[in-house]
This record gives C-alpha cells, structure tokens and sequence, in this order.
C-alpha cells in the first residue's frame, strides 16, 4: 500500500549553483553533503563542506548563495506525520538552530557511510512505496544521527526570536482554527508587529504559514483514512467547508475529493 506520508528525499548532482532568493517552507529539511560546497546564508553565512548535516527548521528563511560540484541527500518531513515536535529530544537540533546555532553539524567519519545507507533506504522506501512506518523509523534514525553530531546545549544558544516562536506555535496549533490573533496573544504582542516580522523574515503571511500547514495535515487524512471531505475540512479548523475545498484546488489544482481518487488509484 502506497500511503502519502510528508515524507520526501532524492539526491542531487548539481555542477554550479549561483545566487538565489531567500524563502522559507513549511516542511523540516536535512542535506548530507558528500562533495563539493555551497554557501548557505540564513542568520549567518556559513560554507557547507563534505561531511556536514544541515538542518532548516520549518519556517526558517535562508538561501544557497554559491556552490559548485555539488552532491547532496536531501530530506524534508513534516514532524507531526512522524509523531514529533521540537520539543521531542530526536528534534533537538532543529530547536538548537532556532536559537542561533549554527544549522550545519559535522558527522564523524566513522558514521559517513551509515548514515549515507539510511538516506538511500529513505530513497527506496519511497519509490517502492511500502510502510509508512519504515519511513518513520528511518527518519529518527536520521534525526538520532543528527543529535549526535550536535555538541551544542541550551545553555549555548541565544533567546528565540518572536519569528522562531510564532513558527513552533503555528506548527502545534495550525488546525486548530488559529488566527493572527490567537498566535500574536500567544506571544504577547501586537498582532501588527508579529504580521509585519513574520512577513519580512519568510516572505509569506502568518495566514498563510495556518494554511499551509492545515493543508498538509488535511492531503494526510484524505490519503490515509475514510473521513468524508467535510468532516476533515471541520476537524481541521475550517468553518466553511466550501472554503476548505477552494483553498485546496487553489495549491493543489484539483478538489480533495480528486486528490484523494488520484492516491487511491496510485495503491
């Protein structure tokens, strides 16, 4: 059974990169770099080398400034499909680069090539569409390597900035019918201040940050279980069922019920 599960992972060969625009997405990513360099600027402007993890947080803004002769395993999941969160210890180092680390971690090489093995399972896992409970379980395992080749403890980090924060909340609490308001009450601030941060920082609204999330949460449901398009689009925050279904054609370009035919006939 072929399950859509936020999972997603390839590798790429890439000769020159050159300047990109800084942007943000909803998933977790982690790259394993096995040749060449690139520049990766986010907070800080650090030059990724064979041999390092980097890990972007949901939400977090970066760019690939300048590479060449690149190799690289790629990695995104959403932690919820996983039952995870940043306060899980496996998400430890993705809560460390919210608070200022660095989001790149050197794997000692006697490690190298296992965790090599477990990016290639992820690759085939997912093309021969097997368990979703195999994807899980590499993922942590993955996340576990990460964990081990972070030195950091809290007691090294900076405070979170109010972006890194609106990030985690809308994460944990996007389905739950959440607005501006509700996030920036959370925080103690303004809801103009917090509109205006997260906006200049990620390029995309906190509107829009609930929405995506909803959605990636809702395509879960509609592949894996037998809920009628309505009652997901209620169970995920939406008053209007009418509302669910335009926003998801709108990202997705077909209705729910389409998008749930079309994983059906994928099984």
């Amino acid at each position: 059974m072929n399950s859509y599960l936020p999972v997603d992972s390839g590798f790429a060969h890439i000769d020159e990169l050159h300047s990109e625009k800084h942007h943000a997405h909803e998933e977790y990513v982690i790259t394993l770099m096995l040749a060449g360099y690139v520049t990766f600027e986010g907070e800080q402007s650090v030059n990724i080398k064979p041999g390092m993890l980097t890990l972007v947080p949901s939400g977090m803004p970066h760019a690939l400034v300048k590479g060449k002769n690149m190799q690289v395993h790629w990695l995104s999941f959403a932690p919820y499909s996983i039952h995870l969160d940043e306060k899980h210890e496996l998400m430890r180092p993705f809560a460390q680069v919210r608070k200022g680390a660095l989001p790149i971690f050197k794997l000692p090489s006697a490690r190298l090539d296992y965790v090599i093995n477990l990016f290639n399972e992820v690759q085939n896992e997912l093309t021969a569409g097997k368990s979703s409970k195999v994807l899980e379980s590499l993922v942590c395992l993955i996340l576990n390597e990460a964990g081990k080749a972070s030195k950091l403890t809290l007691v090294d980090l900076g405070a979170e900035t109010k972006v890194s924060k609106a990030m985690q909340y809308i994460q944990s609490h996007s389905c739950e019918g959440i607005s501006l308001k509700d996030v920036a009450s959370a925080l103690h601030i303004s809801p103009a201040y917090l509109a205006t941060k997260v906006k200049q920082s990620t390029g995309y609204t906190v509107g829009q940050w609930i929405i995506r999330h909803r959605l990636k949460r809702a395509m879960e449901l509609l592949a894996n279980t037998d809920e009628k398009v309505e009652q997901i689009g209620l169970s995920l925050g939406w008053q209007d069922v009418t509302h669910f279904i335009r926003q998801f054609k709108k990202f997705h370009q077909q209705t729910p019920a389409a998008w749930r035919r079309g994983q059906k006939s994928q099984q």
